[in-house]
């Protein structure tokens, strides 16, 4: 089984990959994945149940609020799923969501965590990351996150939510992602001249590029195509080789191979 990836609108994303350990199983890794998100795909809302990791790169809604029920359904379905987050945000999962201790592992920024079958390495983002307990009072979810992927011979950054910070070279340099899962929307992360940006002066082991969290709400206003062609004009300025722009909506449908 070679790696397919789905968008599953806004920052949520759903990675299929054969085991290293055994070919024969497949294993399935979550990205922030938001079932309630306006457009989150139909073909996929009866294909929540297979979890093997649920990654939540911070605690707002849009990006927290489905990992308890993709817990929930992957026990169902007989599965030991696991939900890796910052420390702060598997205490609050804990207490709120009654996910069981040994259900989750809480993270922080720092080396690689080895879940067997995939090494997940928690990076910075520059973001906030409150969320609301059961009285609606925000509560403090430690800091947002970003992660990079490794599994089946590819690594891949998710960039979380975020505005471009220099230290995106260092994510860059140390781990050599080659895929970025990145926002274009604006408002509330980087627009398409941010985005751009990053590319091209910090993000440089990036060869293929998902644009993410636009078009969800009328506020998210930025574009892939505006972001290809803010890259065009940093490309030039950086020297910065091209890079391949890989269509969300082609990978919305149904898992696709990466």
């Amino acid at each position: 089984v070679k790696m397919k990836i789905q968008w599953l609108g806004h920052a949520g994303f759903k990675i299929q990959f054969a085991d290293p350990n055994d070919a024969s199983v497949t294993r399935t890794i979550f990205v922030d994945t938001w079932p309630d998100c306006p457009t989150f795909p139909e073909s996929a809302k009866d294909q929540l149940s297979d979890a093997d990791l649920i990654l939540v790169t911070h605690g707002h809604f849009d990006h927290s609020s489905g990992a308890p029920a993709l817990f929930k359904n992957a026990k169902e379905a007989g599965k030991d799923p696991k939900i890796a987050v910052i420390f702060e945000l598997s205490k609050y999962f804990t207490k709120h969501h009654e996910i069981p201790e040994e259900g989750i592992t809480g993270m922080n920024k720092g080396c690689p965590v080895d879940f067997g079958f995939c090494q997940i390495t928690m990076v910075s983002a520059d973001h906030s990351s409150g969320c609301f307990d059961p009285t609606g009072d925000v509560c403090y979810g430690g800091e947002a996150a970003g992660y990079v992927i490794e599994a089946d011979g590819k690594k891949i950054y998710h960039a979380g939510d975020t505005n471009v910070f220099t230290d995106m070279s260092i994510i860059s340099e140390l781990y050599e992602p080659e895929y970025a899962l990145i926002p274009v929307g604006g408002h509330f992360t980087m627009g398409p001249r941010e985005a751009a940006f990053a590319l091209c002066k910090f993000l440089t082991s990036i060869k293929f590029v998902i644009p993410m969290h636009f078009g969800t709400f009328p506020l998210l206003k930025g574009t892939p195509e505006s972001t290809q062609e803010h890259f065009e004009t940093f490309k030039e300025k950086y020297s910065r080789d091209d890079v391949k722009w890989l269509n969300p909506f082609d990978y919305k449908e149904g898992l696709t191979e990466l």
